[in-house]
């Protein structure tokens, strides 16, 4: 099983992956009903919300700045505040920043282990679903041997038509040509093991059941994030039946090494959106430990 385009994608969509299970219980009771004719969404909002962009700083330290992504919109979606402060930021963070995975690797780990296959796992009605749906994109021999976060990734990405490449992808590009150093949070290696922990045959069923509904959630999502509607926001990318624990549990990695960024000079730190949300969130974490942290006002 060969991953077709980017590896980034996988990156991109972590977060989505992570939150399905949230996704799905919000929208659960609408997306069973007879579908809308179209997609509703809020009103269109001036553009001069409040950026999703938090100061963290300390007296004798430098400054970070902490820019919350959604990994299914574009470049367009960013702010010109947010291009502003990263164009003289001295050095650039994400999730991934440029570290690629060795390409046999990335497709080992997304293979399910020797004597195990995907339509024996799921329900028949699933496969079939899930074989329809992925035509032209996946064959029925790669979906069979395609774990289940390997599944959701490319079945969301199919669904969701999302702009490529993706903000975090766009930002990290826009620093490594200015010259700013290019950091990462964490391996991708990392970041695999988040996904296939966090994802298993049960969420790719219900995925599968409210895939027709993807599009028109991305589309809700990103109005939301147009409009910085940060109570909507939580409610899409928090898990309401689970909490953050897999957020929280990175957030705790990650804030020894932006307090690092903030002893050297400071940085611009961009990562979903759901790492800044919430008591678990990083901005609470590094108030906790004593930085001022203070949300850029709107323009």
């Amino acid at each position: 099983m060969t991953p077709r385009g980017s590896w980034r994608l996988l990156a991109a969509l972590l977060a989505a992956a992570i939150a399905c299970a949230a996704a799905i219980a919000c929208a659960a009771a609408i997306a069973c009903a007879a579908p809308p004719p179209t997609c509703p969404l809020p009103p269109p909002t001036p553009p001069r919300a409040a950026p999703l962009l938090w100061r963290v700083e300390r007296t004798g330290a430098g400054v970070v700045w902490l820019y919350g992504t959604i990994h299914d919109a574009g470049a367009g979606d960013v702010p010109e505040v947010a291009w502003r402060v990263l164009d003289g930021a001295v050095r650039f963070a994400s999730e991934l920043g440029a570290d690629e995975p060795d390409p046999h690797q990335l497709v080992a780990l997304a293979r399910l282990p020797w004597g195990q296959v995907l339509d024996r796992l799921l329900p028949a009605d699933d496969w079939w679903d899930l074989v329809e749906a992925m035509l032209g994109a996946m064959t029925e021999d790669e979906l069979r041997h395609a774990r289940p976060w390997f599944a959701l990734v490319k079945l969301h990405a199919r669904m969701a038509h999302a702009p490529m490449p993706s903000m975090d992808v766009a930002l990290a590009e826009r620093a490594g040509k200015l010259g700013i150093a290019v950091d990462h949070l964490e391996s991708w290696r990392d970041q695999l093991a988040a996904l296939d922990a966090s994802v298993g045959v049960t969420d790719l069923s219900q995925a599968i059941h409210e895939r027709k509904a993807v599009a028109c959630q991305v589309a809700q999502l990103r109005a939301a994030y147009r409009a910085s509607d940060l109570p909507a926001l939580a409610r899409m990318l928090l898990d309401p039946v689970h909490g953050d624990r897999l957020l929280a549990e990175r957030n705790r990695r990650w804030a020894p090494l932006i307090e690092r960024y903030l002893e050297r000079g400071g940085g611009f730190v961009a990562v979903g959106l759901g790492h800044l949300l919430g008591d678990s969130g990083l901005p609470a974490i590094l108030e906790r430990e004593g930085y001022r942290v203070t949300r850029e006002a709107a323009p």
